[in-house]
């Protein structure tokens, strides 16, 4: 119970002042009902008597009981609503902090069902356990009055009170398990389901409508038996306590009318009986309880799948100043089985601009991914400027690593949001900057509404696209800059005029490239091969070695000094 306990902390911290009036409105709820019996069986004898006093306390419990049940539900609703709001703004910063290995251990759909659907049964936490507690409560407070109004009566009613337990006590742990099982299912049927949005323009190309209609919709079986697995398991619960409970209503009652017959107890404290009769019933109640408890517990084993940090938040460091050098040790990276980096050592030197070459699947990306700390190592450790990624100020590495990918997602509303985009407000000189540094100021400009012109509107090539990624990372001074094939559409000329504003700028920069030109205009180059460091040098000194010139494709043509003559710039030029 402890990841359940961790929630229901974070839950009453989210709304303390409305989770602390709505157990005081369940308390008064409870205390109304408790004493209802007792003070309606007092105004009865006190009635037969000929007196009317006692009509004005009855009254007033009424009208308390009434009120606390009415603001009972409002709470309630306001306290699940705030929960699940906190619960989804949580599991959301959550998930946009994971790095790429623990990303991939979920899927899109299964995600988004724990983002909507378990944070709303989780956010019934709190109501349920109140609800529990106050039951239990108010059942146990039923059966000690009629234990003190009249101890036969009692004993009877205590006698079925056992087989209630017995039918609760696998209830809970059946109803947990079909829960986190139907939510599982639930959440397959919305990864295809996105899937298919995502891949709509191949289904209509391909002409597989129905086919992929099918597919998405295969779910539904598995989730429907579920479902009814679920619903039966409660269905015979509860007519296990339909037959039950009548019975032991008539045998308490009976027992009751035989203690009023022989003079034993008034006519007043049958009626108090009959009242906390129907409270001490609510321990039959606490299987429904149970049940919705169970299902609230499963919802929270799968938050806490997600929320759950392998980090120790005391171990979090602070990037201390430095200049950008890079650092790994004994790097080693498995995927799907496969090591794609395995035993990286390498120092990256600061302020200098290096290029990762390889052939296709060699681990380029993955060891850019890496260095920047957005996927961490399976084994060795990477250190910026002597601080280790892995225990390092998640807020403070995106500011001092910046990043631009191959296929960069454009977020925000407009063209200048987009460019734009970090936590700490960019101003419009250095967007235009950027945009500069770029080559994407051109374009951009001839847009209808220029920098204002809506994302939703926007149509760009994919060299256009990889530009304004460019200048997204060119917004900000960083300490390093990872490129990841991000100008693999720009053109030869375009690329070239990018990479000399590129070397105005301060910082460690690291390039995944597959053009000879980009590998010449380096300061240094890593050479991968079977995610191994196969060279680490200039690329003029890597050019003697066997096997390093077919990393860019066997029919890339080079000159005697290692350039790609179709550039026709040198890397002194490059940097003029």
């Amino acid at each position: 119970m402890r990841n359940e306990q961790r929630l229901l902390a974070g839950l009453l911290r989210s709304a303390a002042g409305q989770h602390t009036a709505y157990l005081a409105a369940a308390v008064c709820a409870a205390g109304s009902a408790m004493l209802l019996p007792a003070t309606l069986g007092t105004a009865v004898d006190a009635a037969l008597a000929g007196s009317t006093a006692s009509l004005v306390p009855l009254c007033g419990v009424l009208l308390l009981g009434t009120m606390a049940e009415a603001a009972t539900e409002l709470l309630e609703a306001g306290a699940t609503g705030q929960g699940t709001a906190w619960l989804r703004h949580s599991l959301l910063h959550r998930i946009l902090s994971f790095d790429l290995r623990r990303q991939h251990r979920f899927a899109r759909g299964d995600l988004l069902s724990r983002l909507l659907q378990s944070t709303a049964e989780t956010a019934r936490l709190i109501p349920a356990t109140v609800a529990a507690v106050v039951s239990v409560v108010t059942s146990l407070g039923g059966i000690a009055a009629l234990l003190l109004i009249d101890v036969w009566t009692g004993l009877t009613f205590l006698l079925g009170v056992p087989s209630i337990w017995l039918i609760a006590a696998g209830l809970m742990r059946r109803t947990t398990a079909l829960a986190e099982d139907y939510q599982r299912t639930h959440a397959e049927l919305a990864d295809r389901y996105l899937e298919a949005v995502q891949g709509i323009r191949t289904i209509r190309a391909c002409g597989t409508t129905e086919r992929e209609a099918a597919r998405v919709l295969r779910p539904l079986v598995p989730l429907r038996a579920s479902g009814e697995r679920l619903w039966r398991m409660q269905r015979d619960a509860g007519w296990h306590l339909s037959l039950l409970a009548p019975l032991l209503h008539v045998c308490v009652m009976a027992t009751a009318g035989y203690q009023v017959a022989a003079g034993r107890i008034s006519s007043g404290e049958l009626l108090a009986i009959s009242g906390y009769l129907t409270l001490a019933f609510g321990v039959f109640r606490q299987v429904g309880v149970l049940a919705q408890f169970g299902q609230v517990r499963g919802s929270a084993r799968r938050l806490h799948a997600v929320s759950a940090d392998d980090r120790d938040p005391a171990a979090v460091v602070p990037i201390p100043p430095g200049d950008g050098t890079l650092r790994m040790r004994g790097v080693r990276v498995v995927i799907e089985g496969r090591a794609v980096l395995d035993g990286v050592d390498l120092t990256v030197p600061a302020g200098r601009e290096v290029a990762i070459v390889g052939a296709s699947g060699m681990g380029k990306s993955t060891l850019a991914a890496v260095a920047g700390g957005l996927l961490s190592p399976d084994a060795g450790m990477v250190e910026l400027d002597g601080t280790d990624l892995a225990v390092a100020e998640p807020a403070q590495l995106r500011q001092v690593v910046g990043y631009a990918f191959e296929r960069p997602v454009l977020l925000g509303r407009t063209v200048r949001e987009a460019v734009g985009y970090a936590d700490e407000e960019i101003d419009d000189a250095a967007i235009g900057a950027a945009l500069r540094d770029s080559r994407a100021d051109g374009f951009v400009a001839r847009l209808p509404q220029g920098l204002d012109t809506p994302l939703g509107s926007l149509r760009v090539s994919g060299g256009e696209l990889q530009r304004l990624g460019l200048a997204r990372a060119f917004c900000r001074e960083t300490r390093v800059l990872i490129l990841d094939d991000a100008t693999s559409s720009v053109d030869v000329a375009t690329e070239r005029q990018i990479t000399r504003a590129l070397a105005t700028r301060s910082g460690t920069k690291l390039i995944v490239a597959h053009r000879t030109s980009t590998a010449a205009r380096a300061d240094l180059v890593v050479w991968l091969e079977d995610g191994r460091v196969a060279g680490f040098g200039p690329h003029r000194e890597l050019l003697r070695k066997p096997g390093y010139a077919e990393a860019f494709g066997s029919a890339a043509p080079y000159d005697d000094t290692g350039h790609d003559p179709a550039t026709a710039t040198t890397g002194r030029e490059a940097r003029t």
